[in-house]
């Protein structure tokens, strides 16, 4: 979703900083670094794609690191159809 946030100056002058001293805009750029802040801040769960291998004859889709963990209780307390 694109929005507009007015930043003020001093806030503007250290995300490029930090942008700078990562990278440049293409390793950091102020949308990375507010969302990054926002998240580590209001506790908004970073979005993680599991790993998918694709292999001869299968495929293997692995959970992302931030994935729940899949636990016999939950396993045993699931409603069966």
């Amino acid at each position: 979703m694109k929005t507009t946030v007015d930043l003020p100056d001093d806030i503007v002058q250290v995300l490029r900083l930090e942008s700078a001293r990562r990278g440049g805009r293409k390793a950091a750029s102020l949308t990375s670094l507010v969302s990054a802040a926002v998240r580590k801040t209001y506790g908004a769960p970073a979005a993680r794609k599991p790993r998918i291998d694709l292999t001869s004859g299968r495929v293997v889709i692995s959970a992302a690191a931030d994935a729940p963990k899949l636990t016999p209780a939950l396993i045993n307390g699931a409603p069966y159809d």
